[in-house]
């Protein structure tokens, strides 16, 4: 199915107060999730970088839960368990330390990498693990894919850089979405945001607003 730009989107919504968060944007166009996760409220968030000063607070975060973490841990072992059968065609290594070694630790890593995964928006600002950027002062947006992940790579006006921007992580959570896109459009509508062609595309950004892109190769 097509995949068609929003009227509502025609024109950027208002800036919501970086305070409060209102008002806030209308529902942002997505692509990459059709996930709906949201804030959670029954917990605060577990040894999150510093918000950016004076921006407003976080009004959306995204965080992988305990049960998340434990069950990424268990899949990486279990992978790796299955691919360790595979190779040796039988379980005659079981009583081998090495194989386990292995096992126990892939899995601790991927429940310690898990911990490390952090998104977070403000009203005016969004955040990818310590490096954040102003939503509503992009003066660059290119789209990328970083291994399996479709991402971003903006940078604002301050020279503040996500060199990986995951689309699909930021657009599981609607709402922390709705707060970035109405940043990128603002910019956009600028003038002074150079995007690439294949962002506005991705973006589901028309042609018509902003400017063209200075690399005409990009």
């Amino acid at each position: 199915m097509a995949h068609y730009f929003p009227r509502r989107w025609i024109s950027p919504a208002p800036i919501p107060d970086p305070q409060t968060g209102e008002p806030r944007p209308p529902a942002a166009p997505r692509r990459e999730s059709s996930a709906f996760e949201t804030t959670p409220t029954d917990r605060t968030p577990r040894k999150a970088p510093p918000e950016p000063s004076g921006m407003g607070p976080a009004l959306e975060w995204s965080q992988a839960s305990t049960k998340h973490r434990v069950q990424a841990a268990v899949a990486m072992s279990g992978l790796l368990l299955a691919f360790i059968i595979f190779t040796n065609r039988g379980f005659e290594w079981v009583g081998q330390w090495f194989p386990w070694f292995w096992i126990v630790g892939c899995g601790a890593f991927m429940y310690w990498r898990a911990g490390q995964e952090w998104m977070a928006a403000g009203a005016v600002w969004v955040q990818d693990g310590p490096f954040w950027v102003n939503t509503y002062e992009l003066v660059r947006i290119r789209f990328s894919v970083d291994g399996l992940n479709r991402v971003l790579r903006i940078e604002d006006a301050e020279g503040r850089k996500i060199h990986s921007f995951g689309l699909r992580d930021v657009q599981s959570n609607p709402q922390m979405w709705d707060l970035v896109y109405n940043g990128i459009l603002h910019s956009v509508a600028s003038g002074n945001c150079d995007i690439s062609r294949k962002a506005r595309k991705v973006l589901q950004i028309p042609p018509s607003l902003g400017r063209e892109p200075v690399d005409k190769a990009d």
